[in-house]
């Protein structure tokens, strides 16, 4: 079960959260707030403090350059499927097809630059994982595909189809579009029958699996509904968040607001590892969860930011904040009742010069910082 350790085992510091380690309570508002006592062996331990970073340290961090995408060398996406690679249900599927690649691109809007709210005075404390920390490995399921008709399958390197036991039931060539489609017997992909649950899983660590429009990394999930499909990804939570920080926030966002996005979003997502959707996925990839897009939305800046926070999320009495968050003010008060994080606020008052933690203080009061780790 997760919990929060308060003692020193196996070289880990786990201390106390002292209160100072607390934000402070600007303003008066609950947190949704959800209990973990029966989850994955996991637990929380605060985190200890550090020396603040050097001004210049700081003044680095936050005024980099606008960074670039992330494009996996020498890996390009495919090209979006033509009508003919797309089937309906009623027609044969074509024969398996090569796509062309193209240029990787990453179009990114601009963030919305309405007045955010004003900056409190939140006490600064910086909080430092331990060098050596690595994060669980937890994988968390994201339907990318829901109740469509067909898709089109890639991959970029060694993969292999499996069904749901594991068994090795096809390879798949290195950039072959395979179009896949629900048959009254499982799946179709190009001229093999399939069962009706199959997972088309690369070999290698830095695999990538296509699906219509997108690369991803992990797995892909495949379900025969009927005569409509389900694709679901299977990803580490990490590497998850590589793409939602680049979906949800704009890439060249001050680092402190891109830190702040990072652990809201991997606060919201363990939250629902812990409470899926259904027994198919944890939470969709829509602005209904959180923004998803796969490759396509990782920037150098979306990794930085998720690798400096690594493994932290937002705590309060032993149980997981679901932080919940919105492009701004105005619509954190109309769906979330005034409870949450503001985007463009949080990038607002990173320009102002708050670090991630003192904006993360602003918008949810009273909460703490904690890290996950293993469980022995």
């Amino acid at each position: 079960m997760i919990k929060l350790d308060k003692k020193i085992k196996d070289g880990v510091i786990k201390v106390k959260f002292a209160a100072s380690t607390y934000f402070s309570l600007l303003r008066h508002c609950a947190v949704p707030l959800l209990s973990i006592a029966t989850f994955t062996p996991i637990l929380l331990t605060y985190l200890a403090k550090e020396k603040p970073e050097t001004p210049q340290a700081q003044a680095n961090l936050e005024t980099a350059a606008s960074p670039a995408p992330i494009i996996p060398s020498p890996i390009v996406p495919l090209t979006a499927p033509s009508p003919k690679l797309s089937p309906s249900p009623q027609s044969s599927p074509s024969a398996p097809k090569k796509l062309a690649p193209s240029a990787h691109t990453a179009p990114n809007t601009a963030p919305n630059t309405a007045p955010a709210a004003a900056a409190k005075p939140v006490t600064r404390q910086p909080l430092a994982v331990p060098a050596n920390y690595t994060p669980p490995v937890l994988e968390i399921r994201v339907a990318i595909k829901r109740d469509v008709a067909s898709v089109l399958i890639g991959v970029n390197g060694p993969a292999v189809i499996t069904d749901r036991q594991g068994r090795g039931l096809k390879t798949i060539a290195t950039n072959e579009g395979l179009p896949v489609i629900p048959s009254a017997n499982g799946l179709k992909m190009g001229d093999l029958s399939l069962p009706e649950v199959i997972f088309v899983q690369p070999t290698s660590a830095d695999g990538l699996v296509y699906v219509d429009d997108s690369w991803y990394r992990g797995k892909v999930l495949l379900v025969a509904q009927g005569d409509r499909l389900l694709v679901v990804n299977h990803v580490n939570l990490e590497a998850y968040l590589y793409s939602v920080v680049g979906s949800e926030m704009h890439s060249t966002a001050p680092m402190h607001a891109l830190k702040a996005q990072a652990i809201a979003a991997r606060s919201y997502a363990l939250v629902h590892i812990i409470r899926p959707a259904n027994a198919w996925f944890h939470l969709g990839n829509s602005q209904r969860w959180q923004v998803y897009k796969g490759i396509r939305s990782e920037y150098q800046s979306t990794h930085q930011a998720v690798n400096a926070t690594a493994g932290q999320i937002l705590s309060y009495k032993g149980g997981v904040v679901e932080s919940l968050y919105a492009a701004t003010d105005e619509i954190v008060a109309w769906a979330h009742g005034g409870r949450g994080m503001s985007q463009t606020g949080a990038y607002k008052l990173a320009e102002k010069g708050l670090d991630y933690q003192q904006i993360l203080g602003n918008y949810y009061p009273g909460v703490g910082l904690a890290r996950l780790v293993l469980q022995n």
